[in-house]
């Protein structure tokens, strides 16, 4: 693993997801967020913070581990994130549909904007890897 890669992914990928919550996440998730019972609509800003910073540095880890099998730059990236997108959020939000009694069609939404994540993140990411820390001059 290339530390500066990493290290500079994982702060790209920080900084994307910490605005998307902040910023974007009201307007792409829209009405579905008031279907959720018992949805925190605020939680503690550290935990959302280290939760985003470890979460970078898994998605980021495992890209560092496979990412010959899905090409370099932002198509190989694209492809990564389409692959962890669909494996991370198709499960997990349709189960809480089971478990935990949400709506439905929300947790559709919630996946199909948590696969869509996913292909921005990936894109960031073979981005990252394919322009940072290259050859050094003689």
């Amino acid at each position: 693993m290339q530390p500066v890669k990493f290290l500079t992914s994982v702060v790209v990928l920080f900084v994307w997801g910490f605005l998307f919550e902040q910023f974007l996440a009201p307007i792409v998730y829209g009405d579905t967020m008031s279907t959720i019972p018992g949805l925190i609509a605020d939680p503690p800003m550290m935990w959302l913070i280290i939760g985003s910073l470890v979460g970078a540095a898994v998605l980021v880890w495992v890209y560092a581990k496979v990412a010959g099998a899905f090409g370099p730059g932002a198509a190989g990236g694209a492809k990564f994130g389409l692959y962890t997108g669909i494996l991370m959020n198709f499960p997990m939000w349709l189960y809480f549909t089971l478990y935990a009694g949400w709506p439905y069609r929300s947790m559709w939404h919630w996946t199909l904007v948590g696969i869509v994540m996913g292909v921005i993140s990936g894109v960031l990411i073979g981005l990252v890897y394919d322009k940072v820390g290259g050859s050094k001059a003689a």
